[in-house]
């Protein structure tokens, strides 16, 4: 194996990360086990799947089995070829209560309401509406944006919701 060095430095890092805890309010974080099939990249919604586990919305999905956000952590080594994530069949942190960095899926507005995509395109996202079909999304009672963002952009949302 070929070792890798690291031989490029930025002097400008990201201002926050998506999954990264906000800021210093008041915020619960809880463990769960990622029962799905793939590894859930911080910063995406993840609802109940029994008591103890969660995993990425699916169609099915309705906003009371919304647990919350997965938290971004650096507990684990990853391979260069590793999705950095909540990795499957091990527990990782959601975040119930608080503000989080989130990647939004479309433009969305400070203190607008807050849906999280159950649909085929971009499962556990952040959007704007309810949108349909691949697009569809539910809304997450008691969230909101904190800040405006263009699609793409990282926007922090506040909830009292999960568990």
């Amino acid at each position: 194996m070929t070792g890798i060095v690291q031989s490029t430095y930025g002097l400008s890092h990201n201002p926050a990360y998506a999954g990264m805890v906000a800021d210093g309010q008041l915020a619960n974080t809880i463990s769960k086990l990622n029962s799905g099939t793939a590894t859930i990249p911080y910063g995406k919604a993840v609802f109940a799947d029994g008591e103890g586990a969660a995993k990425l919305p699916t169609p099915g999905s309705t906003a009371a089995q919304f647990v919350g956000v997965a938290v971004r952590e650096l507990n684990r080594a990853y391979g260069m070829t590793d999705t950095f994530g909540a990795v499957i069949d091990k527990d990782f942190s959601v975040l119930t209560t608080g503000v989080v960095w989130v990647v939004a899926a479309e433009q969305v507005t400070a203190r607008g309401d807050v849906f999280v995509r159950v649909g085929a395109t971009g499962t556990g996202d952040f959007a704007a509406a309810a949108g349909s079909a691949a697009t569809l999304a539910v809304q997450i009672p008691g969230a909101k944006y904190i800040t405006s963002g263009a699609a793409g952009a990282l926007v922090k949302v506040s909830f009292v919701v999960g568990g």
